[in-house]
């Protein structure tokens, strides 16, 4: 049985790395066969990225092209399907972003994951965020 507040810990984690623009704890966040998907509303879908390594390469030129501030607000953490080796959990995502001295938000979306326990806790083994405008 997954443990809601192991995962709900996975996501502030993957929030905070965001946040933090590390890409050492988003590594961290994924299994090694990870795989990312982002689908931007009225835009361009990107991914699947996988492995870790790709998606990891993906967030360090995303925080590396950053000068603002951003908050990751993660809510709404559901376990839809339950099993012994892994669960389907979905979460909604707030961006806040300050630039400027201006604090903003600058998107909203949900995660679709699946998340699996491993050595030393759970991971993302997969991840898809849509968003509902871009970030």
């Amino acid at each position: 049985m997954a443990d809601r507040d192991a995962i709900a810990e996975l996501f502030s984690a993957y929030g905070a790395a965001n946040d933090l623009r590390d890409a050492g704890l988003i590594g961290e966040c994924f299994t090694a066969d990870g795989a990312f998907t982002l689908h931007i509303a009225g835009a361009d879908s990107l991914g699947p990225l996988a492995p870790r390594d790709a998606l990891l390469e993906f967030f360090g030129a995303a925080f590396a092209a950053q000068s603002d501030q951003r908050r990751h607000v993660v809510t709404n953490l559901r376990l839809v399907e339950d099993g012994s080796d892994g669960a389907r959990a979905e979460a909604y995502l707030t961006l806040i972003v300050t630039d400027g001295g201006a604090t903003a938000l600058k998107s909203a979306g949900r995660y679709e994951t699946v998340v699996v326990r491993e050595a030393g806790g759970w991971r993302f083994r997969e991840m898809v965020l849509h968003l509902d405008s871009p970030f």
